[in-house]
């Protein structure tokens, strides 16, 4: 089942290989899968793990970020957020 966020992934993928002149068998012995794993990555037929998301983009030379830029339902903040906890105490 392709859907939007797989596509939007491959494409992310494919943009950023062909900008660096790399084959799809080159990326994939990178990552050590084969080249057609790649192609359903980047025609968004199989969706992409977290953990060959960190490797692709440690590869590719971009942050992890990179593939979730420009996706609609996924919104980088421009500052971090902050959380804070405060431990409150109950008197007896």
């Amino acid at each position: 089942m392709i859907t939007n966020f797989n596509l939007h992934i491959g494409t992310k993928i494919k943009f950023r290989r062909l900008e660096l002149g790399l084959t799809q068998t080159k990326v994939a012995l990178a990552i050590q899968v084969t080249f057609q794993q790649i192609q359903k990555y980047e025609k968004g037929i199989n969706g992409v793990s977290a953990l060959r998301l960190l490797q692709l983009a440690k590869y590719l030379k971009v942050p992890v970020t990179y593939f979730y830029e420009g996706y609609s339902e996924y919104q980088i903040p421009k500052e971090p957020t902050i959380i804070t906890v405060k431990e409150v105490v109950n008197e007896v």
